[in-house]
């Protein structure tokens, strides 16, 4: 994700005499208030895109239906934007570091995600990946870069792991006959830690995460569509449930590919990680919540209370992750490493 953003020319009016209270008053609360609104568009984007899934399941659609679907808008949303940036070069990104995204962030990753709403409700997978994510990225920075992994670190992954025990209790242990949520629990717990590795692998090469997911969708349209086509045919095509069909599309390829994604890299770029990470940490509650109405899919006791008990390891986790990031920035301003490393266009 991109650093915050700094303010030259503010700053050099603040030098001025006096120039504190006619600049901060007016111009730091909108800023804020949209750097919040961003984040807000990001935890309710992610949850609706979940429970979307999950409704596309039961209106009969396919995993391999929503995932050709989501990357066909995607990858054309955003074909634009990395044609300005610059194609053949992905971005500045180059080939082999866009295929390593594309392996962790693109049909794999999606495929697993949305697979698991086959089997497990929608309880499940709105809480259980977006969590993983959560902690399996940090234990990732703290080995692969060497961040500080604090004793707020631990206690927020063990209170993760045991809501995901909570929540998985009955799929695993007391289901009935043929039921197979468990499947579905280890779909996403796969699809989560792909995605950990892809947020890894931006920060490891300081990459801007706009231009990442644009790399990702125009190389997941080119991967996808030949091989749907292939192995269902355009026949299959006119066999889709049609209005599910393009609902899907359009929410899952453009709220969930683009708007979610550019809505978190402007909330970090504005309120800075330390704050931002906290609106991943509301997904699963909100997710669980739209459930209940959209879906009929009311959580039991023990998914509530896994919900209650995850979505607090979250908060412990990234607000320890904030602390570290705080000091990570003071490092990364005195080496000059402030910006991400962006491509010429």
């Amino acid at each position: 994700m991109p650093d915050p953003i700094g303010l030259p020319a503010t700053e050099k009016l603040l030098q001025a005499p006096h120039a504190s209270s006619r600049i901060d008053a007016p111009r730091t609360p909108p800023r804020a208030a949209f750097g919040y609104a961003c984040g807000l568009v990001m935890a309710f984007g992610a949850s609706i895109s979940f429970a979307a899934a999950r409704a596309g399941v039961l209106a009969g659609l396919t995993a391999d239906d929503m995932i050709f679907g989501r990357f066909v808008v995607a990858g054309i949303a955003m074909l634009p934007l990395l044609i300005y940036w610059g194609l053949p070069g992905l971005a500045g990104i180059g080939w082999l570091r866009g295929l390593a995204l594309l392996l962790t962030g693109g049909p794999l990753f999606a495929i697993l995600q949305t697979a698991g709403y086959s089997f497990a409700p929608l309880a499940h997978g709105g809480v259980i990946a977006p969590s993983t994510v959560t902690i399996v990225s940090t234990f990732a920075a703290g080995f692969v870069l060497s961040e500080a992994l604090t004793r707020s670190h631990l206690v927020g992954a063990g209170l993760v792991l045991g809501g995901i025990v909570l929540i998985s209790w009955q799929g695993v242990f007391d289901s009935a006959p043929g039921e197979r949520a468990w499947i579905g629990d280890a779909l996403f717990m796969l699809s989560s830690i792909l995605w950990a590795g892809f947020t890894l692998l931006i920060r490891v090469w300081r990459i801007d995460a706009v231009r990442a997911t644009a790399v990702v969708a125009v190389l997941s349209l080119c991967v996808v569509v030949p091989i749907y086509l292939g192995y269902r045919g355009p026949a299959r095509l006119g066999a889709v449930p049609g209005s599910a069909f393009v609902f899907q599309a359009l929410l899952q390829g453009l709220l969930q590919s683009v708007i979610t994604i550019m809505a978190f890299s402007r909330a970090v770029a504005i309120l800075g990680v330390s704050r931002a990470v906290l609106f991943p940490a509301i997904v699963p509650a909100i997710s669980v919540l739209i459930g209940i109405p959209a879906l009929g899919e009311i959580p039991t006791a023990l998914q509530i209370a896994g919900v209650v008990v995850v979505s607090t390891g979250m908060l412990v986790a990234v607000g320890a992750a904030g602390q570290g990031e705080r000091g990570q920035k003071v490092r990364d301003n005195v080496d000059g490493r402030d910006k991400p490393v962006q491509a010429r266009s």
